[in-house]
C-alpha cells in the first residue's frame, strides 16, 4: 500500500479537526441542547469518544495480536453497548466530555495512522472499514449536532449573531486556485524551477518551495486552533515573524527544488490546508477570521498573487527558449 492509499489518514485528521472546533465552542447550555430521542448534544459527543475509545482497545489488541478483526459475536453485538450505555452517557457531568472526545479521537488517529499496511489493507473493502475510517461515525453525529444547534440559533434572539454561517465562498476559490497551481506544476523543467521569479532573486522553484511552506505552515496553525480551549486560538502571530521566517527560509525552498521533492510537497500541502478549511463548521471563530484575516481561509489571495508571477516568468522563460 502506497501513502496515496491511505488517504483515510487525511479525513480521520480532518473529522478530528472538525470535532475539536465544534467542541470548543459549547457552552454548558449548548451541550444540554436536545437532539430528539433522549440525546443531548453532550451525549451524543459522549457517544463518539466513548468508540474511539472502544475502537482504540480494538486496535491495542489488533495490533498486539490478541484479538481478531473477523470475531463476528463482538462485532453483532455492538448495538448492545448502545443501549446500555446511553442513560450513562445521557447522565455524565459534562463539562470534560468535549475533552475527552477530542483526546480519545488523537489517540485512535494517532494508532490507526502508523498501523502495518497489511493490516489495513485486511480492513479495507470489508464489512468492518470502519475501524480504519474513523471519519465516517463521527461526521454522521457531527452533522446532526451542527444541524440542531443551527435549528436552535435560529430561535433565540442571541444566537444567530454568534452562530450565523458566514459566506464560504473561499472553498470555490481556493479549489480554483489550487487546480490552477497544479496545472502549472505539470510540465515544469528544471530549467524553468531555476529560472529567476519576477524582478527578485528567488528562483521559480524558491517561490513554489514559499508557497508549499506557508501552506503547511496554516495548516498546522489550523489544527492547533482546533486543539485549543475557546478563546485561546493561535491565529495570529507577530508580523515580523513572516518576514524572518521569509528571509531565513528561501535556501531550504532552494534545496528542496534542486533534490526533485518539490513538487509533490507543492501539491499535498495545498491539498492538506484546503482540506482543513474545507471541513470547518459555519461558527464565529470562521466568520471572525475571515472579517479580520481572510487569507487564513481563503488561499488564493496567497496563491493567485504568486501565481500570475510565475506566469509571466515562465512565460518569459519558455519565450527566450524558443
Amino acid at each position: 500500500m502506497t501513502m496515496s492509499d491511505r488517504r483515510f489518514a487525511q479525513a480521520n485528521d480532518q473529522s478530528r479537526a472538525r470535532l475539536a472546533l465544534l467542541v470548543a465552542t459549547l457552552t454548558p447550555a449548548l451541550l444540554s441542547t436536545d437532539l430528539g430521542e433522549g440525546w443531548t448534544v453532550g451525549s451524543a459527543v459522549a457517544h463518539i469518544g466513548f468508540w474511539d475509545r472502544w475502537q482504540l482497545q480494538r486496535w491495542t489488541a489488533m495490533l498486539a495480536g490478541t484479538w481478531s478483526a473477523d470475531s463476528e459475536s463482538v462485532l453483532a453485538a455492538e448495538h448492545l453497548a448502545n443501549e446500555a450505555l446511553h442513560p450513562y452517557w445521557a447522565g455524565i457531568d459534562a463539562s470534560n466530555v468535549p475533552a475527552l472526545a477530542v483526546e480519545a479521537a488523537a489517540t485512535l488517529d494517532a494508532l490507526i495512522a502508523g498501523a502495518p499496511d497489511a493490516l489495513v489493507d485486511s480492513l479495507e473493502g470489508t464489512s468492518i472499514a470502519f475501524l480504519v475510517h474513523r471519519h465516517g461515525h463521527r461526521n454522521d453525529h457531527l452533522d446532526h449536532i451542527e444541524r440542531v444547534l443551527a435549528a436552535a440559533a435560529g430561535d433565540s434572539s442571541t444566537a444567530p449573531e454568534a452562530l450565523e454561517a458566514p459566506d464560504r465562498s473561499y472553498l470555490a476559490r481556493n479549489q480554483a486556485s489550487r487546480a490552477r497551481l497544479l496545472s502549472l506544476l505539470e510540465n515544469l523543467t528544471a530549467a524553468d524551477l531555476a529560472a529567476k521569479f519576477g524582478e527578485g532573486d528567488w528562483t521559480v522553484g524558491q517561490s513554489l518551495g514559499h508557497l508549499a511552506f506557508w501552506d503547511r505552515f496554516l495548516a498546522a496553525r489550523w489544527s492547533a486552533a482546533l486543539a485549543a480551549a475557546p478563546g485561546t486560538q493561535p491565529l495570529v502571530f507577530p508580523s515580523e515573524l513572516a518576514g524572518l521566517l521569509n528571509d531565513a527560509l528561501p535556501p531550504t525552498w532552494l534545496a528542496l527544488a534542486e533534490g526533485g521533492g518539490l513538487i509533490r510537497e507543492v501539491q499535498e500541502a495545498a491539498e492538506q490546508i484546503d482540506g482543513i478549511i474545507a471541513t470547518l463548521p459555519d461558527i464565529a471563530l470562521v466568520a471572525e477570521v475571515l472579517a479580520e484575516r481572510p487569507a487564513l481561509l481563503d488561499r488564493s489571495i496567497h496563491r493567485s498573487e504568486h501565481l500570475d508571477e510565475l506566469a509571466r516568468t515562465l512565460g518569459g522563460q519558455r519565450g527566450a527558449r524558443g
